[in-house]
């Protein structure tokens, strides 16, 4: 039995990588009317994920959907890559530190990813660049995550609830 346990796990967080790749890969295209700024689609995944398995899956799933969009980009280890990778690995690390102190709602987690993708993004520019104005777009990266945020976290919760996830059935 507990076989088929693993396996159905495996075949979910597989499943969630593809789709959360997916999304990272069709985002660029959508027309956003700000420079810079992306909905952050891959997120929901990365949530979803979060209160579907827990800590080390979303954290495998987020960085394993980095590294593979920029394979299938042909970007690794280019300016690209280098952004995404500090924005997720800063964003996972802050969403797992309010997560475990349940401060905050789904919908505030997701907001509050958002944010700090934007300074891990801003971090990196400014390493890349060996400049800090790149600091200066930091406040647009913040006023956009509210709103990008919002909707992010509010289609994991639908998603979660339409699978029937609480906090006691867990994959």
């Amino acid at each position: 039995m507990k076989h088929r346990s693993s396996a159905r796990r495996l075949t979910l967080m597989t499943m969630l990588l593809a789709m959360s790749i997916l999304l990272h890969m069709v985002e660029p295209a959508l027309p956003i009317p700000v420079p810079g700024v992306k909905l952050g689609l891959a997120n929901i995944v990365g949530l979803i994920t979060l209160f579907l398995f827990g800590v080390k899956e979303m954290i495998t799933v987020n960085v394993m959907r980095v590294v593979m969009a920029s394979l299938l980009r042909g970007i690794l280890f280019g300016t690209g890559f280098w952004l995404s990778l500090s924005g997720v690995l800063l964003s996972t690390l802050v969403t797992i530190l309010l997560y475990k102190q349940n401060k905050l709602s789904k919908i505030g987690l997701s907001v509050a990813s958002g944010a700090f993708h934007g300074i891990g993004q801003i971090g990196a520019l400014i390493l890349i660049n060996n400049t800090v104005m790149m600091i200066y777009w930091l406040p647009m990266l913040w006023f956009s995550s509210v709103p990008t945020g919002y909707v992010t976290g509010t289609l994991s919760v639908q998603v979660l609830k339409r699978l029937k996830v609480t906090e006691r059935n867990r994959v």
